[in-house]
């Protein structure tokens, strides 16, 4: 693959995955404001299914995105590589990172579902 491309490519997969974070963080911020200060009561299973959806799409999206970027990294020329650049993104650990990022939103939906109920 072409490194422009490829790098080009990855960078946009890191923005996206900064992006993913960023709005999951946000919503599921907002679901534990509502669990906290709102009056829910016989309304818990549209709160926890607010709190399951961002689980969800946020396990699923960090999933996909570490898996996309683990892909770029292996597919790396020898010269780049060699590269302190390429040392440096092929030291990071992507396949533990993608579960412990999936791992946190299903730690964050589960004590806002104890919260719920």
């Amino acid at each position: 693959m072409d490194q422009n491309l490829r790098a080009s490519i990855q960078t946009s997969t890191f923005y996206y995955f900064l992006i993913s974070m960023a709005m999951v963080t946000i919503s599921q911020l907002a679901t534990m404001m509502v669990i906290v200060f709102a009056d829910i009561s016989g309304k818990e299973s549209v709160v926890a299914a607010s709190v399951i959806g961002p689980c969800l799409v946020g396990a699923f999206g960090i999933i996909r995105l570490m898996t996309n970027m683990h892909y770029l990294v292996s597919d790396m020329d020898d010269a780049m590589k060699a590269t302190t650049y390429g040392a440096g993104i092929s030291a990071i650990p992507f396949p533990i990172l993608k579960l412990v990022f999936a791992l946190i939103f299903v730690v964050i939906a589960v004590v806002q579902l104890m919260a719920i109920y």
